[in-house]
């Protein structure tokens, strides 16, 4: 199992600082919807990309429309990995699905509030797709099981599976029992006390 550490809803300098702190422990560092919005690709994701040229960069873009376009930018600007929702047509997340494979490089489906009919849709016409059961952050993490069990069942076939939604150490042992791939945790490591050593525990769990 991976580690994705979220970092949102800061200043790019304080962001920068976070990712020197965790970039050790994590796997994944997701540049954030709002850091994106504030900074856009150049100051956050072509910035980061030459700050840390070694690390794994998903960039949560959250697209629902233009899809071969805003890929294809965050793919130039250095993303390892952007995002689509799952609610988008099927016609957009195929022409990102199409840049990705020029690109050779991965993307994720957000299933944030995607009913299960359609997230079994999806995964049979994704199955190369990264698929991210997402729990929505004002629920509090409320939920998360039921929506992990519920969700991994209809994503039969898929290869990876990520989680995210107040993701905590005590739901790593669930996470990791229904086969998710990678866990995403946010507020949990990016607001502790001492980020570097709450990140080291969290690296510790899901590679364990």
């Amino acid at each position: 199992m991976k580690l994705q550490v979220a970092i949102d809803r800061t200043d790019l300098e304080t962001a920068e600082a976070m990712i020197e702190e965790i970039k050790e422990s994590a796997d994944i560092i997701e540049i954030g919807t709002s850091l994106i919005k504030d900074y856009g690709l150049d100051r956050s994701v072509a910035y980061f990309r030459k700050r840390f040229p070694e690390q794994c960069f998903l960039a949560d873009i959250k697209t629902c429309d233009e899809g071969a376009y805003e890929f294809r930018k965050t793919y130039e600007a250095g993303g390892d990995i952007p995002t689509v929702m799952g609610f988008s047509s099927v016609t957009t997340i195929r022409a990102c699905a199409d840049v990705a494979r020029e690109f050779g490089k991965e993307y994720m489906i957000d299933l944030l509030e995607v009913p299960a009919e359609r997230i079994r849709v999806l995964g049979e016409a994704f199955p190369e797709a990264v698929f991210c059961i997402h729990l929505p952050s004002d629920r509090q993490g409320e939920g998360l099981a039921e929506l992990v069990r519920s969700s991994v069942r209809e994503l039969s076939g898929v290869r990876k599976i990520a989680a995210a939604g107040g993701v905590t150490l005590d739901t790593v042992p669930l996470l990791k029992e229904c086969g998710i791939e990678i866990g995403i945790v946010g507020s949990a490591i990016t607001k502790s006390g001492n980020k570097r050593e709450t990140a080291a525990r969290f690296a510790g769990a899901v590679r364990m």
